[in-house]
């Protein structure tokens, strides 16, 4: 027998659109759905190697409980019911003297953990973190400090722009695979790259200009550049004097920050940093600066994202086609959006423990921070967390020096890990529960937010092959043994399907005919001089930010 199935990767961050072949039961191909005109069939090598996650012999296929020390590899072999059973049995415990808000959770973030935060929620927990938490945080505040909201208000269209310009985001070889694609058309339609990088990526090897600077003077770069545009006059003034605040505080604050202080920062001519401005400016609102991702690694990458956003606003870029627009979701395409079940569960009363959105009002509760998370794990304070469930996450690989990380998780009565692999964190747990792959299982919906919005959906394409469970299936069980089972009332995946779906005039047999939906039939775009809407204290972008001042 043979079917193809509309789904989603799971291979990386990106998640493309996919569609998969299967025969009598066996994955045999997986290419980028044909559904997106965008994905033109394409797929990258790393969503092409789901065939071989899936059938690695050495994944995780039974839940396990340790026996030795944590992270001495010695794992006891045994059933489901046994190991929700010793899960729940801690975790009531754990309840019963602290309280929920002793439970905390992570997950890799993503359109796909409604029922990870709502299983969180329902035992009375704030305490939920993701990968955010350490990856994109600069950016986000960034974002915040301008717009007043964070870095997925906005997106970008590379399918107008004129020149884009890449602090070492290396699209072409990491990024979702339809907008490499896009890229690759801006390049041939006359477009421009310039690509800022401390190496020879792939991209600098397609782009128009590629900048080799210093390690870590992204900022000084930035600040040069926006010397220049002021001093020459180069900004969009229409669109600065509608939409920012701040402008006379910017010119004096870059007042000594000239192209040639910044050459000598960065190794980057001042008459190229001259002619670049002049360049963009031109191009001009059709111009991308991208704030980049691997700038989180240094100590001044929140200002390296924030001028790079600033350069945006000057440029006029913002919703301006050609440059970055607002995410538009259902609503703002005169549709209903998917029902959530984290709507029908009340939100817990109790405080993070990190302090993110109350002691640290700087950084908003959303992911969370993890240092502080293990730095209240090894205080106590201000109250103790003693289970931790980990979902497809891996802070041990993935965030610095794991023996202190391990003096905190040692802290800890219970440690949870539920991952389709062997990760660092995983092997340092106390139970291991299998998890299904992407392609065992289906995930909850999703919103796809942008341009023309739509609903999204991950559709199992074989049953899981060892005895793995989905992660819908984990929790859902895990909620009814811990006395929150009324707010997963659901059967199975494709009955929270019908629910999410429920009133939105879409079913589940239309979603599975090509793993999505759109909700427009056009691009939204709104007036960009009449209807911008930014969340600060002013209503407009801030280059001096009310939210950093409070």
């Amino acid at each position: 027998m043979e079917k193809e199935v509309f789904s989603i990767c799971g291979m990386c961050t990106v998640r493309c659109p996919i569609k998969v072949e299967v025969k009598d039961g066996v994955v045999k191909w997986i290419e980028g759905s044909p559904s997106d005109p965008g994905m033109a069939g394409r797929l990258c090598a790393k969503g092409s190697a789901g065939i071989a996650m899936l059938y690695d012999y050495e994944r995780p296929q039974q839940p396990m409980i340790r026996e030795g020390k944590r992270g001495e590899g010695k794992w006891k072999k045994v059933s489901w019911d046994e190991a929700l059973d010793y899960i729940a049995g801690k975790m009531k415990k754990i309840i019963d003297k602290h309280g929920g808000r002793a439970v905390a959770l992570s997950d890799r973030g993503g359109p796909f953990r409604e029922l990870h935060r709502s299983f969180l929620r329902a035992l009375g927990s704030p305490n939920y973190y993701n990968h955010d938490a350490t990856c994109a945080r600069n950016t986000q505040h960034a974002s915040i400090s301008l717009f007043g909201s964070g870095r997925k208000t906005f997106n970008y269209d590379y399918k107008q722009c004129k020149h884009l310009i890449l602090y070492g985001r290396n699209v072409l070889e990491s990024m979702r695979v339809k907008n490499a694609n896009i890229i690759m058309d801006l390049l041939d339609r006359g477009g421009k790259i310039t690509y800022i990088d401390v190496r020879a990526a792939g991209t600098a090897m397609k782009a128009t200009r590629f900048w080799k600077v210093r390690p870590g003077t992204d900022y000084a770069l930035n600040l040069g550049i926006i010397h220049t545009v002021l001093r020459d006059k180069l900004y969009d003034k229409k669109f600065v004097e509608k939409w920012v605040s701040g402008l006379k505080e910017l010119e004096t604050f870059v007042a000594p920050y000239t192209p040639e202080w910044a050459a000598e920062e960065t190794g980057v001519t001042a008459d190229e940093i001259v002619s670049f401005a002049n360049e963009v400016a031109e191009a001009a609102p059709a111009v991308i600066f991208h704030p980049g991702w691997l700038t989180a690694r240094y100590m001044d990458s929140f200002y390296a994202c924030r001028t790079a956003y600033i350069l945006n606003a000057l440029m006029g870029s913002i919703e301006a086609p050609g440059g970055l627009f607002f995410q538009k979701g259902p609503g703002d395409a005169g549709a209903k959006g998917l029902n959530s079940l984290m709507d029908t569960i009340p939100k817990p009363e109790e405080k993070r423990v990190d302090g993110c959105g109350w002691k640290h009002k700087q950084f908003e509760a959303g992911p969370g921070l993890m240092h502080l998370f293990y730095k209240a794990l090894l205080e106590g304070k201000p109250y103790p967390v003693k289970a931790y469930i980990v979902f497809r996450h891996d802070p041990l690989l993935s965030m610095p020096d794991p023996e202190a990380q391990k003096k905190a998780l040692d802290k800890l009565d219970l440690l949870v890990a539920i991952d389709a692999n062997y990760s660092e964190t995983a092997w340092y747990a106390d139970v291991l529960l299998p998890s299904a792959t992407y392609l065992e299982k289906g995930s909850v919906l999703c919103t796809g937010k942008g341009l023309k919005p739509s609903f999204k959906m991950r559709d199992k394409a074989i049953d899981p092959h060892s005895n793995a469970k989905a992660d819908w299936w984990i929790f859902k069980n895990l909620a009814e043994r811990l006395g929150a089972g009324k707010y997963f009332k659901f059967d199975d995946i494709e009955d929270f399907w019908e629910y999410q779906l429920k009133g939105t005039g879409i079913t589940v047999e239309d979603m599975k005919k090509k793993g999505s939906v759109s909700l427009a039939n056009k691009p939204i775009w709104w007036d960009r001089l009449k209807d911008l809407k930014f969340k600060t204290k002013s209503g407009k972008i801030e280059f001096v930010s009310s939210h950093l001042e409070s």
